[in-house]
């Protein structure tokens, strides 16, 4: 049987209806990119991702992609018009990361229409993902981290340097650490990161919003856009702490010497500070006129922080970042140290379902794992008068 004569033996209110829906699908075709795209990401996507995500996605929606293509109709898209943003965003001077993200949120908006019937095929997936250049980082050795640690042990904050260099912990994870979940280990089960707050009004306008303000931190409807299966606590301003995706990110770090004698005269000295949010480490006013106000410190002052003592220790510029990896090359080149324990140390995404059941029964390994690649910093350390606070 033909299409036509299928047609031809319909009701004419079948007929109808049937018009209808083809129009229908036919308009969600012929809708420009940037009007889809901008829906996608206001009332489908960004129910899904971390609010830290949700800016980045943002960027690469009203800075790349709505400025290259957004005109174009979503049925008339082509791999050309998917290389056309990278071409824009390097046009910018701007780098293969750019052009990644920008290509990686494209593809997600496209897959979506796809399944929504908007569209016939993701033309992102035909085309190969942008390259950026390999990061080149410089990592502190053991000697320099002795060397840097014996620099800022007399510093206000020598201690949060310390814990960066023999923790591997994440920076957002020992700024969100809090006095009660120091004890003879460190519960590393909240972050503190910068969020960016969203316009609790018209959220596909980007430019004229019915509140005045360009900015969401200053909309008076203002929320976080987050989803709704993760945690979050509002300490002030834009700074949030924020629960790891699951329980498995949920880690817990043994305190062995010499790191545990720093910490315990951390907390010894936050005790005697204003502390309104009870974190171990505070903003510092950095030798500025003022009193401590015990508020959290904003990462990018952290990191500043970071490459001033990096500069006073007369040490290579490394990234913050880049403390991890010390961290991990010293649990490698302790003895007896297997990669399982590494991973879970450091939180590595590797041997995930084994950390869900090794944590909280493996606490011995992990303890022993420290002391074995402390022993450089313990025996540096051990004729040192003073102390990291």
């Amino acid at each position: 049987m033909t299409w036509e004569t299928i047609v031809g033996e319909m009701s004419a209110e079948s007929r109808r209806s049937l018009a209808a829906a083809l129009a229908a699908v036919d308009d969600s075709r012929s809708e420009p990119l940037e009007s889809w795209i901008r829906f996608w990401f206001a009332h489908i996507h960004s129910k899904r991702i971390a609010p830290k995500t949700i800016a980045s996605y943002r960027t690469s929606i009203e800075q790349y992609i709505v400025p290259a293509i957004g005109k174009t109709r979503l049925d008339k898209l082509t791999p050309q018009h998917v290389r056309k943003v990278e071409d824009y965003i390097r046009s910018k001077g701007l780098g293969g990361a750019s052009a990644q993200q920008a290509h990686r949120v494209l593809s997600l908006a496209l897959r979506d229409a796809m399944r929504d019937g908007r569209v016939t095929r993701n033309v992102a997936t035909l085309v190969d993902l942008p390259k950026k250049k390999l990061p080149t980082m410089t990592v502190l050795d053991a000697a320099e981290g002795i060397r840097l640690l014996e620099s800022v042990q007399h510093d206000r904050l020598g201690s949060r340097v310390a814990a960066a260099l023999l923790t591997g912990a994440r920076q957002g994870e020992l700024l969100g650490l809090e006095l009660d979940r120091v004890s003879d280990e460190l519960d590393l089960s909240w972050q503190l990161k910068r969020f960016s707050w969203s316009h609790g009004c018209d959220p596909l306008k980007r430019w004229k919003r019915s509140c005045g303000e360009r900015q969401g931190a200053k909309c008076p409807a203002r929320y976080l856009d987050a989803p709704e299966d993760r945690e979050y606590r509002h300490l002030e301003g834009g700074l949030w702490l924020s629960r790891p995706k699951s329980e498995a990110g949920w880690r817990i770090i043994p305190l062995v010497d010499p790191l545990r004698s720093i910490i315990e005269r951390r907390v010894e000295t936050a005790a005697s500070e204003p502390n309104p949010h009870g974190l171990l480490w505070t903003s510092d006013p950095n030798g500025r006129i003022g009193t401590l106000t015990g508020r959290p410190i904003d990462p990018r002052d952290d990191n500043r922080a970071w490459h001033t003592a990096l500069r006073t220790a007369g040490l290579p510029d490394a990234t913050l970042h880049s403390a991890r990896h010390t961290a991990v090359d010293l649990l490698y080149t302790a003895e007896d140290v297997d990669e399982a324990t590494i991973a879970e140390l450091v939180g590595h995404s590797t041997y995930l379902m084994s950390r869900k059941y090794r944590t909280r029964g493996n606490r011995r390994n992990l303890r022993d794992a420290l002391i074995r690649a402390y022993k450089p910093f313990t025996t540096a350390s051990a004729t040192e008068q003073g102390g990291t606070t």
